[in-house]
């Protein structure tokens, strides 16, 4: 609770009645506690109404913000309105949205969905340093404090300030009093574990509140006479609460930063000093969707603390000549003259500098860097991509510093699909796959993918952009993949199949690509293939072997705008190809067309996907690559996955799924419940299709958004008497190619 410290009444009443001298220097200290910082709004709400001007800040980690923003001319309402504009869910994550995302990433996620990813450094495995690289915070500190770019150090700002850091190389205590404030920020509050740590003036630095959280020492350093503290930092767990390894750990750092805080408090002086420790109950530094409850407790701790704070307050006079001094400088944008991209820490600068060279000749438009930073960055090679302002003689222009992850250059990802309908029918997919990035300047990088279950795979290729802005691509590859293919049954229905094959296909290829923006990709490939099918099993009449050698050609349009790979709320995915297949060993000629159509979309916590697959094949339409599948989940329900093969499919469908857990949680898993409505039919020929043939279908299931990807557990059924109960990993996404 609020609380003035405890002297002798008579002496606090001699103290309440008497002013404080004229020379006195007010310094606020304001401590960090993640989410809990947010009571700092509330605290500097009252100091404003109440005329208590600040002569300098100190702050820690969520301190460290609300006193630099503060420092800098914002307001105590700005900097609430700057608080709750921030998606603190989006901020902790680096990459952008994924509508921004580049197509290739796209296709990545929903080929290994949430899979893992290690680095591998100089042989060894490696991993990344904090949970979030702190790309987006960095970004958005650079656009709050671009007014503060040309000062020379902390205390030219409209109000002297520090921000604490901790050098975690040696466990010094780092006090910034110059430099880059935007980065001076970002380092105090790299919370261990959480966000990387970073590296500033040689120095690799996290969260200042390790080793002095509420900087009560470095506010005297600065001239303080009397200060107004603010200390948020969250209370000890309960005995009863200590219920696992992390919170143990979590208890043990928190009593030594609680140990040093009550050292610095201890020494606050009741005459002149004020604690202020706002109540927030059981709120958690993590639980930024309570920030309105952060900031109304610190309102209330101050107006508790009301007529102690009052003897802090001048004359509407001097406080008027405060605030005329108190306002952030002017910031015009300027015209970029150059864009330097710093080389040093990134092999694939040259990259970047495509991606961005479309500023300079412009006004500053810090929104459009942001995106084309951000771009960049989702190229996922990328530990951070900072910029500054730079000036030369009279010209502005950016200074771009990538970087590139400190756990590569190489990575290795894995992923996880499975079905199983609990009645001996299984399908897996394991994926890994190890890629090689940063190969030349350009952003040329080797994959090389094994996937082992269903499908035997290998697929080796070589991706390298190029064009002023890196929108044009080539890609050689090398492809081989083999799985049991069921022929032979005349309902097409692979549980019915008269034989079984082992199908293996191999292929060199190269693809042509041209993708203008993060949505859109327009495609060209050509290559040559072998396909053989070896009898497994089935009556000895059938060919114990088929085999093919062919030419193909495909051309292939990709749209993608979904903002989820597992259960999207908005956009479209649209996959259009027509495949070409030349000159099989019988001489004939055989063409593929595949459309792929999903859209979403959302009604608070109710979201739709809605859905069509199309497969026709054409000419020599018994070449096995002609071939698609439908069953699964969402895929013709009741049926279990890809038990129906024919070369004439389609397929349309509306899923329905409503999250059940809380999305405004920083930190919270989710789970949907959902069903879905189909209609699909198969068929042997063209001629063939007809209406008459469609088959109803339909489900319902319970999904959870995991960190290996989407989970499902359901119940399919189709007209006929199929059912079927489902677990699975992956998406209802589904593509052809």
């Amino acid at each position: 609770m609020p609380r003035l410290l405890s002297r002798p009444l008579s002496a606090l009443a001699l103290f309440l009645l008497l002013p404080l001298t004229a020379h006195a220097k007010t310094c606020l200290v304001l401590g960090g506690g993640g989410a809990r910082g947010a009571a700092h709004i509330g605290v500097l709400k009252v100091l404003e109404r109440e005329r208590v001007p600040i002569d300098c800040i100190t702050g820690t980690s969520m301190g460290a913000i609300a006193g630099g923003l503060y420092a800098a001319g914002y307001d105590a309402d700005a900097i609430e309105a700057v608080l709750k504009g921030i998606d603190w869910k989006d901020m902790f994550r680096d990459d952008p949205s994924r509508e921004e995302l580049p197509m290739r990433r796209k296709e990545d996620e929903l080929r290994f969905l949430g899979g893992i990813e290690l680095g591998l450094k100089d042989g060894s495995i490696a991993l990344p340093r904090g949970l979030v690289q702190g790309q987006k915070l960095q970004l958005l500190l650079r656009r709050l404090l671009l007014s503060t770019a040309s000062l020379p150090d902390f205390d030219a700002l409209p109000i002297p300030f520090r921000s604490i850091a901790t050098d975690i190389g040696n466990g010094e205590k780092v006090v910034f009093g110059d430099g880059d404030l935007a980065m001076a920020i970002r380092a105090s509050m790299s919370v261990p574990g959480a966000f990387a740590p970073i590296r500033y003036r040689g120095r690799l630095m996290v969260d200042g509140g390790i080793v002095d959280n509420v900087p009560i020492d470095i506010a005297r350093e600065i001239g303080g006479t009397r200060l107004i503290v603010v200390n948020v930092g969250e209370p000890l767990l309960k005995e009863d609460q200590l219920n696992s390894p992390f919170s143990i750990a979590n208890q043990m750092l928190s009593t030594l930063m609680k140990r040093e805080t009550d050292a610095q408090q201890s020494s606050l002086n009741p005459d002149t000093d004020l604690l202020l420790v706002p109540d927030m109950g059981d709120m958690g530094s993590a639980e930024f969707h309570r920030a309105d409850e952060a900031v109304a407790a610190g309102l209330h701790a101050a107006e508790t603390e009301i007529t102690a704070l009052r003897r802090y307050s001048v004359s509407e006079a001097e406080y008027a000549e405060f605030r005329a001094r108190h306002h952030q400088n002017p910031f015009d944008p300027p015209l970029v003259a150059f864009l330097d991209v710093l080389r040093g820490r990134s092999r694939t600068a040259a990259y970047v500098e495509q991606r961005l060279s479309d500023i300079v000749g412009k006004p500053l438009d810090t929104q459009r860097l942001e995106k084309d930073i951000g771009l960049a960055y989702g190229d996922g090679s990328y530990e951070r991509i900072t910029y500054e302002l730079e000036k030369r003689d009279d010209q502005v222009g950016v200074s771009v510093q990538p970087i590139d992850k400190g756990w590569g250059p190489n990575f290795l990802r894995f992923g996880l699909r499975l079905s199983d309908d609990f009645a001996g029918r299984n399908s897996y997919q394991l994926l890994g796959e190890i890629n090689f990035t940063g190969l030349n300047e350009l952003g040329g990088e080797s994959r090389n993918r094994l996937e082992l279950g269903r499908v035997t795979g290998l697929h080796s290729e070589f991706y390298q952009p190029f064009g002023d802005a890196g929108q044009y691509y080539v890609a050689p590859y090398l492809d081989y993949n083999a799985y049991n293919f069921p022929i032979g049954a005349d309902n097409g229905r692979a549980n019915d199949a008269l034989a079984e094959y082992r199908r293996s296909s191999s292929s060199i290829a190269a693809e042509l690509g041209y993708t203008p923006n993060s949505t859109w990709r327009l495609s060209g490939t050509a290559g040559y293939n072998y396909d053989e099918a070896r009898r497994r099993v089935g009556t000895p009449d059938l060919p114990n072997v088929l085999s093919n050698t062919y030419s193909s050609f495909m051309l292939r349009a990709t749209r993608d705008s979904l903002d989820d790979s597992g259960f999207p709320s908005r956009g479209t995915r649209l996959d259009l190809s027509h495949q070409f297949l030349l000159g099989d060993s019988n001489g004939a000629n055989s063409d593929v067309s595949r459309l792929s159509w999903d859209t979403a979309f959302s009604y608070g916590a109710n979201r739709w996907l809605l859905g069509a697959r199309v497969h026709s094949a054409g000419g020599n339409s018994e070449l096995l690559s002609t071939f698609g599948t439908l069953g699964g989940l969402a895929n013709l329900s009741g049926y279990t996955e890809n038990q129906i093969i024919a070369n004439q499919i389609a397929l349309g469908r509306i899923v329905y799924y409503r999250r059940l857990t809380d999305a405004t949680r920083l930190i919270s898993v989710p789970v949907y419940l959902g069903g879905s409505l189909e209609a699909g039919g198969y068929w042997f020929s063209r001629e063939a299709i007809s209406r008459d043939d469609l088959i109803g279908a339909g489900s319902v299931f319970v999904g959870v958004d995991t960190f290996l990807g989407p989970m499902f557990l359901g119940f399919g059924h189709a007209e006929g008497g199929n059912n079927s109960f489902y677990l699975s990993f992956g998406s209802l996404l589904r593509s052809d190619l």
